[in-house]
């Protein structure tokens, strides 16, 4: 996967815009070429850090430590932004764990909460995947038992439920 992925960043190849039913576009950027502020910002709001399984806020510091060793690592990351305020959205990134190639995702800016991004932005992504990432045949996610709004996301999106893990959380597969 990684020369893949190195092919992919190297030719700046993006999952497609896409426009919601509130006639708003929006693109995607690769996370290392993010602005750190903003990213941090929407990374480390309390909504998105009270469902993440590390629910740490990540310091600058740490950011780029991990964009240093990025291009060496079995995962793809991208960061949305809305078209026209350029203002950034949202995050959606696979990465091989211990369960295979897990999704995940999340609206960080709370402005955008609500606003039916949630679907287009994982389909757009998910099709992404599918058509540029041959080598992840299987997706899944790991959700937090009362994180229904991602849990009923997942269920549109084709994700069944596979069992309980670490306690909290349901492991979900896309079929």
């Amino acid at each position: 996967m990684i020369n893949t992925k190195l092919n992919l960043l190297n030719n700046n190849k993006v999952p497609p815009s896409f426009t919601t039913n509130l006639q708003e576009k929006y693109d995607w950027i690769w996370l290392p070429s993010a602005d750190v502020t903003q990213l941090l910002n929407m990374r480390n709001a309390e909504h998105v850090l009270s469902n993440m399984r590390n629910p740490s806020r990540i310091t600058q510091e740490a950011h780029l430590e991990f964009l240093q060793k990025y291009n060496d690592l079995q995962r793809v990351d991208f960061i949305l932004i809305h078209n026209s305020s350029g203002e950034y959205v949202g995050s959606m990134n696979i990465s091989l764990t211990g369960y295979g190639f897990e999704i995940g995702k999340y609206i960080g800016n709370v402005n955008y909460l609500g606003r039916g991004i949630s679907h287009p932005m994982s389909m757009s992504f998910i099709q992404y995947l599918k058509d540029n990432l041959s080598e992840i045949t299987k997706i899944c996610s790991v959700t937090r038992l009362n994180n229904y709004k991602n849990i009923n996301l997942n269920f549109k999106l084709g994700f069944r439920i596979i069992s309980l893990v670490e306690e909290r959380y349901w492991l979900m597969e896309l079929v």
